[in-house]
């Protein structure tokens, strides 16, 4: 599953959506992610592990899924809401611009310069 940087930061904020911080991502070598909140991602195999032992799951019709059991789930105003096994929303998240995404915690994540290489999520 080849993710840029800001999928990465998304992800990163929503596993840290119940003590959110700002922080940044930046693309490392040979491949992986490194977080200023702690957190490191790389790909495994066909999905994205974190640090935290997390791995991210995509299928093929785009559903995503999170081995700690949240799941996404769409609404009709474009949010997506991650909810854990007992479907209780964690936070939600929609795309507000081509590089940007906001959060339901008031934080949004966006891409600096190229997505490939560096994103950052804070609070405006």
């Amino acid at each position: 599953m080849p993710m840029n940087v800001l999928e990465i930061a998304v992800y990163a904020m929503v596993l840290t959506a119940s003590h959110p911080n700002s922080f940044e991502c930046v693309a490392v070598k040979p491949e992986g992610v490194n977080c200023t909140n702690g957190l490191t991602a790389k790909a495994d195999g066909p999905n994205l592990l974190f640090s935290t032992g997390v791995v991210v799951r995509k299928d093929n019709q785009g559903r995503v899924s999170l081995s700690n059991g949240l799941q996404t789930r769409f609404d009709s105003s474009a949010w997506v809401a991650f909810q854990d096994a007992g479907q209780k929303p964690v936070v939600s998240v929609r795309k507000t611009g081509p590089l940007r995404f906001r959060f339901s915690n008031g934080f949004q994540c966006e891409a600096m310069g190229s997505p490939e290489d560096m994103a950052r999520c804070y609070k405006p």
